[in-house]
C-alpha cells in the first residue's frame, strides 16, 4: 500500500512532465537554431491559399510575427522536374517588410511582406516559393506549392518541427508526419513512407536510395513502412512501435497512382526511443539521528539506447507513521540525479524515485528507510550541584532548592521540544525544565527520592533518580559543639587540679 502511495504521489507529478507536441500546422516552419538559444525563432505565414495554379503576375503575401526585428528576409523559387531534381529559378531574393499594428498584448512584433512572381518566365512549372526570416541567430523558413502553365508533376511539402534546444526530433510509439500534397488536376497524391535503421547519426539520410519507382522498394531492406493518399493539407502518423531504440533515416517517396516513378525523395533524420529507462536506487537504508545526512543515488539509472543525458528524476519522500502515511518532500528535474534526506528527523520512510526519459517513458523504484531516534541525554543541577543517576545530596539548610535539567542533551530538532517531569517519591509532581522545590508539607522525613525525566517528541527519555537528604532538625547538639564543649571542660578540670596540688603540704621526714 505505501509503496502505491509513494507511486500515484510520483505519477501526479509526473502528468506535467510529458513533452508534448506543437500543432503549427497551418505555417510550416522549420526552426532552426545556430547558437543553441531558446528563444523562439520567428514565425512566418502565407496569406494565399496552398497549391494554386497562376497564370499571370501574382502577389504572394503573408506576415511574420517576432520577438525583435528580422535581420534578413529573402524569397526564392525553384522547380522540380518529373525526375525529382530541384532547379534553383530565382536567386535568394532580398525581401522588404513592413511594420503591422496589432493589438495583441502578447509582446511580439508583426511585419507584413509581399512580392509578385511572374509566371511567364517559368511555363509548365510545378514550383516552390520558400520564405526566409532570420533573427536572433534563429531562423525559420516556409514554402508552398504553385504551377503555371500545364504541370503533371504532382508535388509534397512536409512540415519538419525540431526542437530548437536539439539537432534531431525523438519519437517513441509513433511519428507523426503532416504537411501538403498537391497536383494540378487535383488527384490524391501518392505517398509511401519507411524507415531504415542506422548506426548513427551522421550516417543517416547519408547514403541515396538509387530507387526510380515504387515499385522497386519491395526489394529493399527496411525496418517499417506505410503508404497513403493525400490531396491538400493532410496529418498521418507512421507506427513506430516495432522499431528497436536508435537512429533511423525517415524517407518519404511521392509519385501519381497513375504513374509509379519516384518523383520526391525526402529523408529525415530520426532518433526512435520505444523502450522503457532502468530507475536505480542507491544508499543506506538504516541510520541514527545525527549520523549525518543520508545521500540516495540515482545516477546508476539509464536508458537502453540514448544513455542518461535526457533522463528526468522525479523523487517523492513519504514517512510512515502509526497514525497514516504523510508526503514529506517532492523534488523533480533532470539535475536531480541524487536526493538528500536531513538526519535530524528520525522515522521510518519510502522514497520512490520515477525515472522519465525525453520521449515520457517511465520506469518506478523505491526504497524503504529508517532514521533511528537518538535518545535524550538528562542533566540534573540542584542548587548548583550537578547530580547523576543514583548519587545522594543532602540539602543545603533553605527552604526551598533550585532543580534545574536546561542543560539536558539531545539533536537539534528535538532540543526545542524537550519536555521536563519531575516526581518525587515517584510520583509526579511538576513539569518544565526549570522548578523551584520545597520539602513537601507534612513529610517528616529526612531523605526522598527525586527523579527527572527527559522526553523528546518521538517520546523516547532518559530518567535520573538521586536521593535528596535534608539537614538534622532533631535537639541533639552537633558533634562539633560537643568536642568543643568536652574540650572546656577538660581545660576547666586541669586548672582546678592545678590549683589543687598547690595547697597541698608535703610531708616531712623525722629526723
Amino acid at each position: 500500500m505505501r509503496r502505491n502511495l509513494a507511486m500515484l504521489f510520483s505519477l501526479v507529478i509526473i502528468l506535467s512532465l510529458l513533452p508534448t507536441k506543437p500543432l503549427d500546422g497551418i505555417d510550416n516552419v522549420d526552426f532552426f537554431s545556430d547558437e543553441g538559444s531558446f528563444s523562439d525563432p520567428p514565425l512566418i505565414s502565407f496569406d494565399q491559399d496552398l497549391g494554386i495554379s497562376i497564370a499571370g503576375n501574382t502577389t504572394i503575401s503573408g506576415f511574420i510575427v517576432s520577438a525583435s526585428a528580422p535581420d534578413t528576409s529573402t524569397w526564392q523559387i525553384t522547380r522540380l522536374s518529373e525526375e525529382g531534381a530541384l532547379t534553383n529559378i530565382t536567386n535568394v531574393i532580398p525581401m522588404e517588410i513592413f511594420p503591422s499594428l496589432s493589438n495583441q498584448d502578447d509582446g511580439l512584433s508583426r511585419w507584413v511582406w509581399d512580392f509578385t512572381i511572374d509566371p511567364s518566365s517559368i511555363p509548365n512549372c510545378t514550383c516552390f516559393v520558400t520564405v526566409t526570416v532570420a533573427s536572433n541567430s534563429l531562423y525559420s523558413k516556409i514554402s508552398t506549392i504553385f504551377f503555371t502553365g500545364v504541370s503533371n508533376v504532382p508535388a509534397l511539402v512536409l512540415d519538419n518541427h525540431v526542437d530548437i534546444t536539439e539537432q534531431y526530433s525523438t519519437y517513441s510509439e509513433q511519428i507523426d508526419i503532416s504537411g501538403w500534397a498537391y497536383s494540378q488536376d487535383g488527384l490524391p497524391v501518392r505517398v509511401y513512407t519507411m524507415a531504415i535503421n542506422s548506426e548513427n547519426s551522421a550516417n543517416a539520410c547519408s547514403d541515396f536510395l538509387s530507387i526510380s519507382s515504387l515499385d522497386d522498394l519491395s526489394g529493399l531492406d527496411f525496418d517499417a513502412s506505410s503508404e497513403y493518399a493525400s490531396f491538400g493539407y493532410f496529418t498521418d502518423y507512421f507506427d513506430s512501435s516495432m522499431l528497436e531504440d536508435g537512429w533511423y533515416s525517415l524517407w518519404t517517396f511521392t509519385s501519381s497512382f497513375d504513374n509509379s516513378s519516384i518523383i520526391q525523395s525526402l529523408c529525415t533524420v530520426s532518433k526512435i526511443d520505444n523502450s522503457d529507462p532502468i530507475a536505480i536506487i542507491e544508499g543506506e537504508i538504516s541510520s541514527v539521528e545525527g549520523d549525518g545526512n543520508l545521500i540516495f543515488d540515482a545516477g546508476s539509472s539509464y536508458d537502453y539506447y540514448w544513455g542518461k543525458e535526457d533522463l528526468n528524476y522525479v523523487w517523492t519522500l513519504i514517512r510512515m507513521d502509526a497514525s497514516g502515511d504523510s508526503l514529506q518532500e517532492t523534488k523533480e528535474g533532470r539535475e536531480f540525479s541524487y536526493f538528500t534526506v536531513q538526519d535530524d528527523v528520525s522515522g521510518n520512510f519510502v522514497l520512490s524515485l520515477l525515472v522519465v526519459d525525453y520521449q515520457g517513458n517511465t520506469d518506478f523504484t523505491s526504497i524503504e528507510f529508517s532514521i533511528q531516534n537518538l535518545d535524550p541525554v538528562a542533566k540534573l543541577i540542584v542548587s548548583d550541584n550537578s547530580l547523576s543517576d543514583g548519587d545522594s545530596y543532602q540539602l543545603p539548610d533553605l527552604a526551598e532548592w533550585t532543580l534545574d535539567a536546561s542543560d539536558s542533551i539531545d539533536t537539534t530538532n528535538d532540543i526545542d521540544g524537550l519536555r521536563c517531569v519531575w516526581k518525587i517519591n515517584f510520583k509526579t509532581i511538576y513539569e518544565g525544565c526549570e522548578r523551584k522545590f520545597s520539602w513537601p508539607e507534612g513529610d517528616s522525613n529526612n531523605s526522598l527520592f527525586l527523579t527527572l525525566e527527559v522526553i523528546d517528541d518521538d517520546d523516547d527519555f532518559s530518567v535520573i533518580t538521586v536521593e535528596l537528604s535534608r539537614s538534622d532538625q532533631t535537639n541533639e547538639l552537633p558533634i562539633p559543639i560537643i568536642v568543643l564543649l568536652v574540650s572546656i571542660l577538660f581545660f576547666i578540670s586541669s586548672i582546678l587540679y592545678s590549683r589543687r596540688h598547690d595547697d597541698m603540704q608535703i610531708p616531712k621526714w623525722n629526723d
